[in-house]
C-alpha cells in the first residue's frame, strides 16, 4: 500500500507513480505520470498522487466499515468470533477461573483488551456481555446484523467450555450448573 515510483521499462525514459490499496483481496491501482525529470515535475505528480491516495484511503474505509456492519470480518469459518477466546486461568494462590478474553484491533489504533468472566455470570450471560462489549468498542448497534452473526456463535464456544474440566475432573458444563442452583 503506498504509492511508489517506476519505469514502464528498463529502456523508457517515462516514469510513473502508482498508488495502490488493497482490502480483503481487493485491490486498486491508479497511475500518475511523472512529465519531466525535474524536482517540480514529480513534486506535481506527487501531490496529485497523495490526492488519489486519499480518496483511495476513503474507499478502504468505507469497505471496511461495510465488512463490519455485515458482520463478514468478525466470524472464524470455524464458528468462532474474532478476538474472543475462552480461557480458563489458573493464577498462584487463587482457583482457576473460567473467562473470555476479548481482543479489539481497530485499524491504525492499539488493540484493545477486556475480559468477562464465566465463573460470575455464567456462561450463557458471560457470552452476551463479550458480544456486547465487542460490538461496544467496534461502534456497532445491538441491533445489527453483526451482532445477532456473532451470537449465533455460542455453539462453537459452548463446546469447548464443556469439552473443559476443573481441578477434579469434572466436565464444566456440569460443574457450571451446580454453581447456579448454589447460588439461588
Amino acid at each position: 500500500m503506498g504509492i511508489t515510483v517506476f519505469k514502464d521499462n528498463a529502456d523508457s525514459s517515462r516514469t510513473y507513480l502508482r498508488i495502490t490499496r488493497a482490502i480483503n483481496g481487493k485491490e486498486q491501482q491508479r497511475y500518475v505520470r511523472v512529465n519531466g525529470s525535474s524536482k517540480a515535475a514529480m513534486q506535481k505528480a506527487m501531490a496529485e498522487a497523495k490526492k488519489i491516495d486519499q480518496r483511495l484511503q476513503e474507499w478502504q474505509k468505507a469497505v471496511r466499515q461495510l465488512m463490519a456492519i455485515n458482520g463478514e470480518s468478525l466470524v472464524h469459518e470455524d464458528g468462532t468470533i474474532v478476538g474472543l477466546q475462552l480461557q480458563k486461568r489458573n493464577r498462584d494462590g487463587r482457583k482457576p477461573a473460567t473467562e473470555f478474553k476479548i481482543r479489539v484491533k481497530i485499524h491504525d489504533k492499539p488493540p484493545i483488551f477486556k475480559s468477562v468472566s464465566v465463573d460470575r455470570y455464567g456462561f450463557e450471560e458471560a457470552f452476551a456481555r463479550s458480544v456486547a462489549r465487542i460490538c461496544e468498542l467496534r461502534d456497532l448497534g445491538t441491533d445489527s446484523e453483526a451482532y445477532q452473526r456473532m451470537l449465533g456463535c455460542i455453539d462453537a464456544y459452548r463446546e469447548k467450555y464443556e469439552a473443559q474440566e476443573d481441578e477434579s475432573g469434572l466436565p464444566m458444563r456440569l460443574v457450571g450448573k451446580v454453581s447456579q442452583w448454589l447460588r439461588r
